[in-house]
């Protein structure tokens, strides 16, 4: 028997709002600062995402030599630099259309409801009460605060154990492969959004079959699946 959905958690930028964040400056700040530390900067690119930054210049790091102790202090001010570079810009977030309406109509609905993140905690707290999101949320997790960050299943199964759900109980909704990924790793329904960086195409190549245009047709949406 089909478990019914008592849980949403959703993706932020992008999903629900527009962020300000200046990835044109936090990725050459984050190269320049690995390559300084000893990672090879021709291998880093800014096209590439932060993830994958961090993971190309940790295994760089490593294959020099450098002992443990030090990458990890080096990873933990590579993130000071992306926690700084995301609250210069968070003033400046505006929520997608809508949104507000439909987190209101989904709390009325019953959901319980979560924010899954890559953004830190402090940022991702602020962009939703700047915008007037974040009395909709019972939980909000930073990327610093999973055992492992989207697209690891972990995240998504720390936010289940969380809410005090099973997995098969959740919805996890965003606008990125990113996200789709996280969900397929954790085995958790996902619904993508034409909001932010996927776009219909995107959405075929990930094998995506949920799609909505946007935050604001959820609501419908799950109640037509609820009949």
């Amino acid at each position: 028997m089909k478990s019914p959905v008592k849980g949403i958690v959703f993706d932020l930028d992008g999903t629900l709002v527009h962020s300000a964040i200046d990835f044109r400056k936090m990725k050459p700040r984050m190269i320049e600062y690995l390559a300084s530390k000893g990672a090879d900067k021709e291998q880093l690119s800014p096209r590439d995402l932060n993830v994958t930054i961090i993971s190309k210049g940790e295994k760089m790091l490593r294959e020099k030599g450098i002992p443990e102790e030090e990458i990890k202090r080096i990873l933990e001010h590579v993130e000071e630099i992306m926690n700084e570079t995301e609250m210069e810009g968070v003033a400046e977030t505006k929520p997608i259309q809508g949104a507000q309406e439909a987190l209101k109509k989904i709390k009325e609905q019953g959901y319980k409801t979560a924010i899954l993140t890559r953004g830190h905690h402090k940022y991702a707290v602020e962009a939703l009460r700047i915008t007037g999101l974040l009395d909709y949320f019972d939980l909000v997790i930073g990327r610093e605060e999973t055992p492992k960050p989207k697209p690891h299943g972990e995240a998504l199964e720390h936010a289940a154990k969380l809410l005090q759900l099973n997995l098969n109980e959740l919805i996890f909704v965003g606008d990125h492969p990113i996200d789709s990924t996280c969900a397929e790793n954790a085995k958790v329904r996902f619904i993508g959004v034409l909001t932010g960086a996927g776009k219909p195409e995107t959405w075929q190549e990930a094998g995506c079959s949920e799609v909505i245009e946007g935050i604001w047709e959820l609501p419908e949406y799950l109640k037509k699946g609820e009949k």
